[in-house]
């Protein structure tokens, strides 16, 4: 599944990218992450991104729109201690993100949501090692997305952003006292870098 994904992607930013009004631009960052609704707090699940974007100005140098294709890695992580369990989870996603941005003084500023499947998902409830969730995470994950890109350098953007599962990827379950009354939500925040290949028009 991963190879198909990196294919997709190699093929589809140049596919854009050779349309003249189209920007292309590679991703990749850091991604700290938790599940809400697990019961633990803190953004301790380190995970990475890659991907890349195509966009396109609609109102010339101020409003745009951008598309990607992104592989994700969320989660959860705790570390047993005194007053809390071993627990961790790693849910692989390929996600579409779409959004919407202004560009101010160097700065990209992003609102929109993006599309994701869940490519595979193993949860440690023990600290003896990872397998299948007891119970089982939704396919489907739409997170919203709020970001904020700078322009560092030339065709070198630094970006910062905030995802949040609009839907629950995991139902409460009785028999688990870990999952909230309101399910499991991917709750993130990506620290990255993007290089354009080609600059939006």
């Amino acid at each position: 599944m991963m190879r198909k994904l990196l294919a997709f992607l190699i093929a589809f930013v140049p596919l854009f990218a050779v349309a003249q009004e189209f920007g292309a631009s590679i991703d990749a960052g850091l991604v700290f992450s938790q599940l809400d609704g697990d019961r633990h707090g803190g953004y301790k699940k380190l995970g990475f991104s890659f991907g890349g974007s195509v966009s396109r100005f609609m109102v010339k140098n101020t409003v745009g729109g951008r598309l990607g294709l992104r592989y994700v890695s969320k989660g959860s992580h705790e570390e047993e201690s005194e007053h809390t369990q071993f627990y961790k989870a790693e849910l692989h996603y390929a996600e579409m993100p779409l959004t919407a941005f202004y560009r101010w003084h160097g700065f990209d500023f992003e609102a929109g949501a993006a599309f994701g499947y869940l490519l595979k998902a193993k949860e440690d409830t023990d600290g003896y090692g990872l397998r299948e969730p007891n119970v089982s995470f939704r396919k489907l994950d739409i997170s919203a997305i709020l970001q904020a890109r700078y322009n560092l350098y030339g065709p070198i953007w630094a970006s910062a952003s905030f995802n949040y599962s609009v839907m629950a990827v995991r139902k409460h379950h009785a028999a688990q006292d870990g999952h909230s009354i309101s399910g499991q939500h991917n709750n993130l925040i990506i620290i990255g870098l993007s290089y354009d290949l080609k600059p939006a028009k």
